[in-house]
This record gives structure tokens, C-alpha cells and sequence, in this order.
């Protein structure tokens, strides 16, 4: 993709965006199960969800796997 191949394109944007939905992952998360749990979660949760991307073959199919890994996840 250009944007995957030339992130310099975006400026800051492309850096600072990952990283606010990071933390907004994070912190939704921390309230059930604290900041020390909710880091590795999240980041476990965002990297499921891109290698999903890639082998999804419809928005149903990455759903019903993204929500499998959220159970698994808060289990």
C-alpha cells in the first residue's frame, strides 16, 4: 500500500496515530483489569487484529475471529 510503503507521506500523524489508539486500548482495558494487565493485552489485541487484517477474506470473517482473540484474551 503507498501509505504502508511511504509513511513519511502523513508526517507525525502516521506515528502519533498508533500510538493514541494504543493508549486508548490500554486505558479502556486498565478500568477491569489494572494498567500492569492492560498493556500487554492491548498490545496483543492490536497485533491480532493486523494479522487478521491480512488474512481476512470479508469484514464477517475478521469479526468473528477478532472476537474469538477478545475471549481468549479476557478469559
Amino acid at each position: 500500500m503507498v501509505v504502508e510503503d511511504n509513511h513519511n507521506l502523513l508526517g507525525e500523524i502516521a506515528e502519533s496515530t498508533p500510538r493514541r489508539f494504543e493508549e486508548l486500548i490500554t486505558d479502556a482495558i486498565a478500568v477491569e483489569s489494572g494498567q500492569e494487565t492492560a498493556t500487554p493485552l492491548a498490545q496483543t489485541m492490536i497485533s491480532t487484529s493486523i494479522g487478521l487484517k491480512h488474512q481476512a477474506t470479508s469484514q464477517e470473517f475478521y469479526r468473528e475471529r477478532l472476537k474469538v482473540a477478545i475471549e481468549l484474551l479476557v478469559r
